[in-house]
């Protein structure tokens, strides 16, 4: 699956074998390595300049979704308000106790 991707791979064995060899060259490169454990994804090595753009433009994205969807709910409006009297009568026609005194309440 990830050969045909064309990003580079390596078993877990051989990541063992070398691993610190894995480390320079993704340095280096600033490629991933992808390690896998049974020929499925288990663990990426990955330089950590690269680690941290990734983190951050993840940030920065996350903070432009954030703005968008506050931005949507300004233009959209407040759709349709519910005076809170409403609200309150709502409450109290669904409310068994409701209809019970203080005392019988607290007895």
């Amino acid at each position: 699956m990830y050969k045909i991707l064309n990003v580079k791979t390596k078993s877990i064995t051989e990541a063992k074998q070398s691993f610190s060899n894995l480390i320079k060259e993704a340095n280096s490169t600033g490629e991933p390595i992808y390690i896998l454990n049974h020929n499925k994804p288990a663990a990426v090595i990955l330089d950590s300049n690269v680690n941290e753009t990734i983190v951050k433009e993840r940030q920065a994205l996350e903070e432009e979704l954030l703005y968008y969807k506050i931005n949507s709910r300004v233009t959209e409006g407040p759709g349709t308000l519910i005076p809170a009297s409403e609200v309150i009568k709502a409450d109290q026609a669904d409310n068994p106790f409701t209809n019970i005194s203080n005392e019988e309440l607290f007895d």
